[in-house]
């Protein structure tokens, strides 16, 4: 049985699974900083913005090979077995203001899963920590950011 989004794009089930999108943002700290990098297989653009408003946009087309490197940081299902919360720790003082948040929304086929951390968090699976340095170092290489 072929789904409705089958027949309105043409693709199969198999290659629907293969869709692939991810939005990272960065935010807070001392210096208020703000970083969203996102990506959309279907188009293969990757975007940055260092403003809220998005006015500073950065978009280019991501390479097979870097796709294959953002894909490979969530082979298996890791990722989508990862809390989906890593609150600050007990110590870490209330009105912190260089606190850094980080939230990871990522989409692989018909599966979505939502992260969401702080540069004071305990307990950060190291994964998680590889995929933020991995997803910000081809913005990096491309001079987005």
């Amino acid at each position: 049985m072929t789904s409705v989004n089958d027949h309105l794009d043409g693709k199969s089930a198999r290659n629907n699974e293969s869709l692939f999108s991810f939005k990272y943002t960065e935010s807070g700290g001392l210096s208020n900083k703000y970083l969203l990098i996102s990506y959309d297989s279907a188009t293969k653009e990757i975007k940055a913005s260092t403003d809220m408003t998005g006015s500073n946009m950065v978009q280019k087309t991501l390479t097979d090979s870097d796709e294959e490197t953002l894909r490979e940081c969530f082979k298996g299902d890791r990722f989508f077995g990862f809390d989906a919360d890593y609150p600050v720790g007990k110590d870490t003082e209330k009105d912190d203001s260089n606190v850094l948040s980080f939230t990871l929304i990522v989409t692989i086929g018909n599966k979505v899963h939502t992260v969401m951390w702080t540069n004071k968090s305990k307990e950060i699976p190291d994964e998680l920590t590889q995929i933020k340095d991995k997803i910000k170092e081809i913005v990096s290489s491309k001079k987005m950011i």
